[in-house]
């Protein structure tokens, strides 16, 4: 199969869609933040270290979660995943493997360079690469 494209990656977080701050889940978890509203407008709340996940709502109009919340309803938005190499130098690469990004490399909800990829290009799931190095990613086993 050959090297990796991706090498050194672990699982970073799981991001669920949710339509407001006062879902259930929200309160179940125990978030009593409002969240952290990024440039898009969309608001979210992290849990961790060993929970790794990410509830995302939109904190305003016409929002991707919006869009998202209107197609799908509420539920699994996007897989992160951690990766030591630095993202503008894996970008050229993921294009000529055939895996397209959705927009460019922006600072993540807890501040790390962040970079999505199209759902149409790995199979229909909305993949979010962010620096990290492995050893302070979430910790699950692999199997």
């Amino acid at each position: 199969m050959g090297e990796p494209l991706l090498p050194a990656v672990a699982l970073d977080h799981v991001g669920i869609a949710v339509p407001s701050p006062e879902h259930p889940l929200v309160r179940a978890l125990g978030a009593e933040l409002a969240g952290t509203l990024m440039p898009s407008g969309v608001q979210v709340a992290r849990f961790g270290p060993g929970l790794a996940l990410e509830l995302v709502w939109p904190g305003q109009e016409g929002t991707p979660i919006d869009r998202f919340l209107e197609l799908r309803g509420p539920g699994l938005h996007h897989i992160a995943l951690a990766v030591r190499e630095p993202l503008a130098d894996l970008v050229e690469r993921l294009r000529a493997a055939g895996l397209e990004p959705v927009g460019e490399i922006e600072l993540s909800s807890d501040g790390r360079p962040s970079l999505f990829l199209h759902p149409s290009t790995t199979g229909g799931v909305l993949i979010e690469l962010v620096e990290s190095a492995v050893e302070s990613a979430a910790h699950f086993p692999r199997y």
